[in-house]
């Protein structure tokens, strides 16, 4: 895979996308994300992007999302023939450490506390783009 890694996050809280965008911006890969705010639009997305954009690299799900929230994304990824290699890491402010055992069960790669400070953002953002690289085959671009 040559291509560059592209990630794309589901959250429903408009301030978080907001400061996950930013935060992306701050480490100058903005344009290696997509945002949408439900799990219900992750799907439209794979189903009409993916021809034109590839592959994600790496999917991340809010955990509480209304229409389609981020344990029933996560499961409906992975049970599909297609989606389910995909890496998805659950990007939560629920510390319910029965919620993570479950979501670590279902295939999730990760679950991660949203940071309460925008630094914290800014090192969540380098994670998800090195995790996102791991997924190519080599990190050029990365």
């Amino acid at each position: 895979m040559s291509q560059k890694p592209f990630i794309l996050i589901a959250d429903d809280d408009q301030e978080d996308r907001y400061l996950l965008h930013t935060a992306f911006e701050e480490i100058g890969r903005s344009n290696d994300i997509y945002l949408v705010e439900n799990g219900l639009q992750v799907f439209k997305y794979l189903e009409t992007s993916i021809e034109q954009s590839g592959m994600p690299s790496l999917i991340v799900l809010d955990l509480n999302m209304p229409i389609l929230n981020g344990m029933e994304t996560l499961s409906r990824l992975k049970a599909h023939t297609v989606y389910k290699t995909i890496p998805v890491i659950i990007f939560t402010t629920s510390v319910h450490e029965v919620e993570k055992e479950r979501c670590l069960e279902i295939g999730a790669a990760d679950f991660i506390k949203k940071p309460a400070r925008f630094q914290q953002t800014i090192s969540t953002a380098r994670y998800l783009h090195e995790s996102a690289c791991t997924r190519q085959e080599t990190l050029k671009g990365c």
